[in-house]
């Protein structure tokens, strides 16, 4: 009797309906703050000098997937390459660029015309921020006259005592862009790249820069900066990796005998020097992606160190996938969710744990079978088709950026901030304009519920609507605005997607 009815529950449990997925039930707290957005970006580098010669409808649709809030992601901080001039001996054509010096102190501005003309149409779609970034000082400033450097010796290419021609280059070049017809107004500028890792090679520009190195270089640029009134902040130190944030890079040490890396404690934690840096220090993603094991330790460890130094701005200036989630590398191009995904996953880490202020990406356009782009192409050369292909990377940057404007403030959300395989939200306010924009990642391969309250504090404010912006694999899924809801109660946020919900209230 005991196994007929046992037989029985089971049958009669086999013919029920699988129990309905628990609607995840969230509250944002507005009045819990943390840190200030200032933007999200991505580089020129190297390829927008290739464009130079498109059609001008094709560079508007370029521009305008880039930059238009309205048609593309909206970014709000554009990384213009400084180049250090066509080196032959670097075998891949994109990845060396002009230098608008001909001789100390004089230039060739007609130099970089694509990266300028984006520069222009980045400024006409309302992008507040830019920064300019170089790899390589030019030829001329450099020990071995490339702009990659050699194995051994040197702890720099950078010549002996031309850090203050390196500091008048560049500030000669901020002020020309300022005062000229470019009118484009540098926020930042980065002198140094990854300075940990050797730059040997003939792959791409790039220098080395010990510490010491380091503080030379950009202390002679402070003063050139502030002694022209550019108004321009130095932006250091774009780390190759995270743990050099935190520790001395052995290796670099022992081939170079100089310290490399340990950035917090040796270059914000030194007093005479973190004046110059603004109160800002960035840092680059590569290596530090995967699951279970990288992506979420390595952002606690950064964050505990940064209570260090209270008040400090964390930014995430360099990412693509090198290794990704599951270490099976960047290898093939790829415009779907897959990669959308691993990247929406990483940013929200960033974001929630590290604390980053802002989020950079590598190079916005790519003619790589690589996941290095925003936007790909297969046109090599001048004759070619000029294909435009949008990854679905570039819209789910674009649920962050095109929504999260400088100055708005990350606020607290309860819920599932952490799910790495499921669900995962952040919250970010903007005071003045009465808006609360939160945005989900669903990395599970299932629909999930949401039930979303709002908590804005006294006094409180009263909800008109909110209005879901969607991206997925599903065809016109790129950011795709869906109708306006009066409160967010059992809404489905679609299997493998990015969502963003703008909440505003009067």
């Amino acid at each position: 009797m005991v196994a007929m009815f046992l037989a029985l529950l089971l049958l009669f449990a086999s013919d029920s309906p699988a129990p309905a997925v628990p609607a995840h039930t969230d509250r944002i707290d507005a009045s819990v703050e943390y840190q200030v957005i200032e933007n999200f970006g991505a580089s020129d580098c190297w390829s927008m000098q290739k464009l130079g010669g498109w059609s001008l409808k094709n560079r508007e649709r370029v521009a305008d997937l880039l930059f238009s809030r309205e048609k593309g992601a909206g970014l709000s901080c554009w990384r213009f390459n400084v180049g250090g001039g066509i080196n032959p001996r670097i075998t891949h054509s994109w990845r060396t660029a002009e230098t608008f010096e001909t001789a100390e102190g004089k230039y060739d501005w007609s130099r970089q015309a694509g990266g300028r003309w984006f520069l222009q149409a980045a400024k006409a779609r309302g992008v507040p921020q830019f920064l300019a970034f170089v790899n390589s000082p030019p030829g001329r400033m450099t020990r071995n006259g490339l702009t990659f450097a050699d194995p051994g010796g040197a702890t720099t290419n950078l010549k002996d005592g031309y850090e203050g021609q390196f500091a008048r280059y560049l500030a000669d070049i901020l002020q020309h862009f300022r005062d000229s017809g470019e009118g484009i107004r540098f926020n930042y500028v980065s002198p140094v790249n990854e300075p940990q890792w050797d730059w040997i090679g003939h792959s791409q520009e790039g220098s080395r820069f010990s510490n010491d190195d380091i503080k030379r270089v950009s202390r002679s640029l402070a003063a050139e900066l502030k002694q022209r009134g550019l108004g321009t902040e130095i932006a250091l130190v774009e780390s190759g990796g995270l743990p050099d944030m935190w520790q001395e890079n052995a290796r670099t040490r022992g081939v170079y005998h100089a310290l490399y890396g340990n950035y917090l404690d040796d270059l914000a934690g030194d007093e005479s020097f973190r004046g110059v840096m603004a109160g800002r220090i960035g840092y680059h993603d590569y290596q530090s992606d995967r699951l279970g094991t990288q992506l979420l330790q390595r952002r606690q460890r950064l964050a505990e160190q940064m209570k260090k130094y209270p008040g400090w701005k964390l930014w995430q200036t360099e990412y693509c996938v090198m290794e990704g989630a599951e270490g099976k590398g960047g290898g093939g191009r790829d415009l779907t969710m897959r990669t959308a995904l691993d990247v929406a996953r990483l940013i929200h880490v960033d974001l929630t744990v590290a604390n980053v202020s802002a989020w950079q990406w590598w190079t916005a356009f790519s003619p790589e079978d690589y996941k290095d782009g925003l936007i790909f192409t297969d046109w090599k050369k001048p004759g070619d088709e000029e294909t435009i292909c949008p990854a679905r990377l570039l819209w789910a940057l674009g649920n962050y950026s095109r929504f999260v404007r400088p100055g708005m403030r990350r606020v607290a959300l309860a819920g599932p901030k952490h799910d790495l395989r499921g669900v995962m939200g952040s919250a970010y306010k903007d005071a003045a304009a009465k808006t609360i924009v939160a945005v989900y990642v669903n990395v599970s391969a299932e629909a999930q519920r949401l039930s979303l309250q709002f908590d804005t504090g006294r006094p409180a404010w009263k909800l008109r609507d909110v209005t879901p912006y969607i991206t997925s694999d599903r065809e016109g899924d790129e950011l795709r605005q869906a109708g306006p809801m009066r409160s967010v109660k059992d809404y489905e946020l679609p299997a493998r997607s990015v969502v963003t919900l703008v909440a505003r209230f009067k």
